[in-house]
């Protein structure tokens, strides 16, 4: 495979973790050629705030690769972290999460998209991430018909943002002409799906108009041909209504869809271990070998 790079995010590094992800083989889904779209014009930086990675700007997006031991071809999912598309919560949304799905038999991809502010861009590399895995599908071990994108919070906006089944880029070389669709979407406690909360915070939206709190934000398109789903969320979660509006209208077109919804648990449960919605992450594995990963 072209384009390996065995240590990648650097920064990390110098933060003292080069024990957890020095390991993991890393790869540039542009292939070092000029990719569309825009950059920031600060250089990557990643910093810890209470214990956890945050990545605050990248411009060289890429996937980290967590391999299942499996001697067939197996399913794979593509991990996008959250962050408001400000940041990436890069550890307790993304690497954890692909370790475990790793020990649970599914390979797994950790998204490092562009951030800050830059919707457009992560869209792009996110798409790009979908093609590259499947061109290099013998190279990963991986059924090309078996690929999903998940993600939380912004990433599971951006998740099924790849779900609309429309390109964001012109192609340009081989591994564009793969689909850019995923097989299955992951969307753990989404933002930005719903018209009323669109900037991901509560607004207060007055009685007879409190269906529109479930009506699809102008940038989600859902049809017959949108991927499956899973969906998760909480009554304490602030976001809860884009994943009721997304499910309500994964139904409206016959799509097939789980919706999970928990009683505790704030926005952010990823690694939540004191409430029941900690269970989520055994019913999304349950989920995907019942669809064939």
């Amino acid at each position: 495979m072209k384009k390996r790079i065995i240590i990648t995010l650097l920064p990390l590094f110098f933060l003292g973790i080069a024990a957890n992800c020095g390991a993991v083989p890393a790869y540039d889904i542009w292939e070092g050629r000029d990719m569309p779209g825009n950059k920031s014009l600060q250089q990557d930086k990643t910093t810890q705030q209470n214990g956890r990675i945050r990545v605050e700007v990248l411009n060289s997006p890429r996937i980290e690769f967590y391999k299942a031991d499996s001697d067939n071809p197996c399913g794979a999912v593509i991990v996008c972290p959250g962050g408001g598309y400000k940041v990436m919560c890069w550890d307790y949304e993304g690497t954890d999460i692909a370790e475990s799905l790793a020990k649970n038999g599914i390979s797994a991809f950790v998204l490092a998209y562009r951030v800050p502010d830059n919707r457009d861009g992560a869209l792009m590399d996110a798409q790009r991430a979908i093609r590259y895995i499947r061109a290099h599908a013998k190279d990963f071990n991986i059924n090309p018909d078996k690929v999903a994108i998940m993600g939380f919070s912004a990433g599971g906006n951006l998740s099924a943002r790849c779900a609309n089944g429309k390109d964001s880029y012109k192609s340009s070389d081989a591994i564009d002409k793969f689909s850019a669709l995923p097989n299955y979407t992951g969307l753990i406690y989404p933002a930005y799906l719903n018209k009323p909360n669109e900037d991901g915070y509560e607004k207060e939206v007055s009685e007879e108009k409190y269906d529109t709190r479930y009506e699809l934000s102008p940038h989600i398109f859902v049809d017959k041909k949108t991927p499956s789903s899973f969906l998760v969320s909480t009554g304490e979660d602030y976001c809860i209504d884009a994943s009721i509006a997304y499910y309500l209208a994964l139904k409206k077109a016959g799509v097939p869809a789980c919706l999970h919804l928990f009683d505790k648990g704030k926005h952010g449960f990823a690694a939540d271990k004191k409430n029941l919605v900690s269970q989520w992450f055994d019913l999304y594995v349950k989920w995907l070998k019942h669809n064939g990963f």
